[in-house]
């Protein structure tokens, strides 16, 4: 026997794990479609109108992300015929993102709940007993199902923005 809070902790945890790995997942995407390019650091980074503040001071280990690129050939009719032009592509605009959510958590368990002296609950885990002829047969098998649905959404607002601002830099490459 557990104690009944002692398992809606546990069931709590689960649900965070989850959560946390669906949040992870986000993350992936840096990885997959950007590489990080160290910068010298500087003491001091000039703001458009010529002066320095402190959040424009540069840290020692400042990263960069750039974008992962495939370059392509785009043919295009020129006076002198069909050419082609190369075109940076950023890996991030080829492929479909979908962000995935957490929809449904479902819990169901049959179980023995008891009291002890203090008013505490208690829960114990049935077994499912098969009563046959002279005999009962309990079977070692569990009577409890977690269910977590997962559901694609659209990529946040922030990602949407960077993928729209690739794809417009892109359209500006494109012959025609």
């Amino acid at each position: 026997m557990i104690r009944f809070q002692a398992l809606m902790h546990a069931v709590q945890q689960s649900i965070h794990s989850a959560a946390q790995a669906v949040e992870s997942a986000g993350f992936k995407h840096i990885d997959k479609f950007f590489e990080k390019v160290n910068v010298e650091p500087t003491s001091e980074i000039k703001s458009s109108s010529s002066s320095i503040t402190d959040e424009h001071q540069a840290q020692d280990d400042e990263v960069i992300y750039r974008p992962k690129m495939v370059a392509m050939a785009f043919p295009s009719q020129g006076a002198d015929g069909v050419t082609s032009t190369v075109v940076n592509v950023p890996l991030i605009t080829l492929c479909p993102i979908s962000s995935p959510r957490i929809k449904d958590v479902k819990f169901s368990a049959d179980l023995e709940v008891t009291a002890d002296d203090s008013d505490e609950l208690h829960v114990a885990f049935r077994s499912p007993q098969i009563i046959g002829g002279e005999h009962t047969i309990t079977k070692d098998s569990t009577n409890t199902r977690i269910e977590i649905s997962l559901v694609g959404h659209e990529p946040p607002e922030g990602l949407q923005k960077i993928i729209e601002g690739y794809e417009k830099a892109l359209r500006a490459q494109i012959p025609g």
